[in-house]
């Protein structure tokens, strides 16, 4: 076996696997926590929205059977493309549960729906016997919603942004401002219950008001600036779609909810409770676990050493460009470490956590990890060629995960590659494929699709996990 089948086995049966399992410890541990006040309520209310909202509201079931908790009402709001997995019949036929389909990554009539639908649950059913059980996970800013602007309108606008180089900090602040919900604003319909979110974190650094775009964040005021300052930002990207009179609609409408939730502080210190309890580092940990129960029987098999993993950060959150350049001169850094004996021969794998951005140029078919890995090839391809000699010492892999298992358009979770394979090949038709955004289609290729990891959607989303993978021989 060598090592590209190593690492694709390894994450696409060993590691997949035990992805379910530490999500239903996670909400499972959530619950034994929160048991005292999750018993004490005589009404509960579930809303699971995001791209893991089936399996996490399955694990809270599961959950709430073993400690016979029951609840009056849940509403699973769940990607379409997840349709195939309503099959079960637990869903189905169980008259609490109603089933809201929305979408993902742009808006439709179905997220605004999905917000109506939770907003009229609130509305009919807050007091102070009832406990609002949130479980958000990414996604969420697309699949519910509520604005001033026309869902035609606001899906286009989501779109233009999608397609610019803003950070997911940068994206879910325009998001929360121009929504009616997000940013703690859904909290304005509640005066009386007890609401709980067991969050799942796809953000880097875990700030609850960026996951989801925060749609049961504490609220945070704007201040007349900071309005005027995402106004200026907004009004440059979205000129064509936003006029002066829609700009102040939406103006107007924050101040309005802004006045409500200045009544509410109070209230929501003592009966709001935001949890995170699954992050990027759990994935990172999780892999590095495996890799190491694993790497034992790889040695014997191959007759090496050493084979050494650690973990480098879980927290990036670059430009794709800025990312590849980091990678490059890490791997040059370990290079010339090897090179002047600093670093002992055998197998030394480097992971990474985080999420990259970037700006699309062009409508193609790929994703960031794909068009990473590619763009890290280019990068190196020149280097390599005017220093041939390094390849016949060492053998480079890069490791590219989507934990969400879909990059971009694809239905590609992710990509393993022996960067030293493509050294000798013409660079050209690779730099074609990126220039079009065309990852996708390179991957698909069936001459590379050797090197593309799949996994089922819907299962967990973290963050992004890459790794950096040396033979030194």
């Amino acid at each position: 076996m060598n090592l590209v089948d190593f690492f694709k086995n390894t994450i696409e049966t060993n590691f997949k696997d035990e992805l379910k399992s530490i999500l239903y410890r996670s909400v499972d541990n959530a619950v034994y926590s929160n048991i005292d006040i999750i018993k004490n309520y005589k009404n509960i209310f579930i809303i699971s929205v995001g791209k893991v909202s089936l399996i996490m509201f399955k694990a809270l079931i599961d959950r709430f059977q073993k400690y016979k908790i029951n609840y009056n009402k849940a509403y699973i709001i769940y990607d379409v493309n997840l349709k195939n997995d309503l099959e079960d019949n637990f869903l189905n036929n169980n008259q609490k549960i109603e089933l809201l389909p929305s979408t993902h990554p742009l808006v439709s009539e179905n997220s605004f729906i999905a917000a109506k639908k939770v907003i009229d649950l609130i509305l009919q059913n807050d007091s102070q016997d009832s406990l609002f059980l949130f479980l958000i996970s990414g996604g969420s800013s697309a699949m519910i919603e509520d604005s001033v602007i026309p869902y035609p309108t606001l899906s286009e606008i989501y779109k233009i942004l999608l397609n610019l180089d803003l950070n997911i900090y940068q994206l879910n602040t325009y998001r929360t401002f121009l929504s009616n919900i997000k940013g703690g604003k859904l909290l304005q319909y509640f005066n009386k219950s007890k609401i709980i979110s067991l969050i799942i974190s796809d953000v880097p650094f875990n700030s609850i008001d960026i996951i989801g775009s925060g749609l049961t964040t504490y609220y945070k005021k704007l201040s007349y600036e900071q309005i005027n300052q995402l106004v200026s930002e907004l009004s440059e990207y979205l000129r064509i779609l936003v006029d002066a009179k829609m700009f102040l609609n939406i103006i107007h409408k924050n101040k309005e909810i802004q006045k409500i939730m200045e009544t509410k502080t109070e209230y929501l210190n003592k009966n709001l409770s935001n949890i995170i309890i699954l992050d990027n580092f759990e994935a990172l940990y999780l892999l590095f676990n495996q890799l190491n129960k694993l790497k034992d029987f790889y040695k014997l098999s191959l007759g090496i050493s050493n084979f050494d993993i650690k973990i480098v950060c879980s927290h990036i959150n670059l430009d794709l460009y800025s990312l590849c350049n980091t990678f490059k001169s890490f791997i040059f850094t370990k290079l010339n470490e090897y090179l002047k004996g600093e670093i002992k021969s055998g197998i030394k794998v480097y992971l990474f956590g985080g999420e990259t951005f970037l700006k699309i140029l062009k409508e193609g078919y790929g994703g960031r990890i794909q068009h990473l890995a590619l763009s890290l090839l280019k990068e190196l391809y020149y280097y390599f060629n005017n220093n041939n000699s390094i390849l016949e010492k060492v053998d480079l892999l890069f490791l590219g995960l989507a934990t969400d298992a879909k990059d971009g358009n694809t239905n590609n979770a992710g990509v393993i590659i022996n960067i030293s394979e493509f050294l000798n090949k013409d660079i050209s038709k690779i730099e074609r494929y990126l220039n079009n955004f065309n990852s996708g289609i390179f991957f698909d290729n069936p001459k590379n699709s050797k090197y593309v990891i799949k996994l089922p959607y819907g299962l967990i989303n973290l963050n992004e996990i890459y790794g950096i993978i040396f033979n030194f021989k």
